[in-house]
C-alpha cells in the first residue's frame, strides 16, 4: 500500500511541476516557484528528518 501512495504521490507532483512548466513559458511563473517550494518542503519532511 504504501508503495502505490508513494507512485501516486509522485505522479502528482510530477504534473503538478509539469503544468508548472508549461505556465511558466506562458508568462506566469507564481504556479512553478510555489509547486518547487512545496517539493523542497515534502522531500525534506520525508527524508531529512532523524530516523527512530
Amino acid at each position: 500500500m504504501k508503495l502505490a501512495l508513494a507512485a501516486l504521490v509522485y505522479l502528482v507532483i510530477a504534473l503538478v511541476l509539469g503544468l508548472g512548466i508549461l505556465l511558466l513559458v506562458a508568462g506566469k511563473p507564481w504556479p512553478l516557484i510555489i509547486a518547487f517550494l512545496l517539493y523542497v518542503v515534502a522531500f525534506g519532511r520525508t527524508c531529512w528528518r532523524p530516523q527512530h
